[in-house]
């Protein structure tokens, strides 16, 4: 089993490389509005990340209503910090906002992506298994 920091670091290297290489494709078209708004998202979100994995690491030592508490002001900032950076993608010309709005979202498709890969593989494995010894 893999410890916290490294599925962190795991993701937030994942969501860097699907970023880049979206990103380079977005360039070589010469859709730099493009380019600039999933920049602006990834960077968002791997703070967002990153702030979400601090609060959850101090709230660890805390008492339940301190932690509920103090996890409940980070989630509240970390919502309001995603809406700075829309309204800011959404009022700069120059930034396209729906790939602001997929940078964010990375993410959550990086880790939901991971999971959907691990239980085809899985699936794939165990049937393979079952094909090579026969039926039971």
């Amino acid at each position: 089993m893999k410890s916290p920091d490294a599925i962190w670091v795991q993701v937030i290297m994942n969501c860097i490389k699907i970023s880049l290489v979206v990103m380079t494709v977005l360039f070589i078209r010469q859709d730099y509005p493009a380019v600039l708004g999933l920049l602006l998202g990834t960077v968002a979100a791997i703070v967002k990340f990153y702030l979400m994995a601090g609060a959850v690491t101090k709230s660890i030592d805390m008492s339940s209503s301190k932690a509920a508490a103090y996890t409940y002001s980070r989630y509240i900032m970390r919502q309001l910090f995603t809406a700075g950076v829309l309204i800011g993608a959404l009022l700069i010309d120059g930034i396209n906002f729906f790939w602001a709005v997929g940078g964010i979202l990375l993410p959550q498709v990086v880790i939901v992506g991971g999971y959907v890969f691990n239980f085809l593989k899985q699936s794939l494995s165990s049937s393979r298994k079952t094909n090579e010894n026969g039926p039971t």
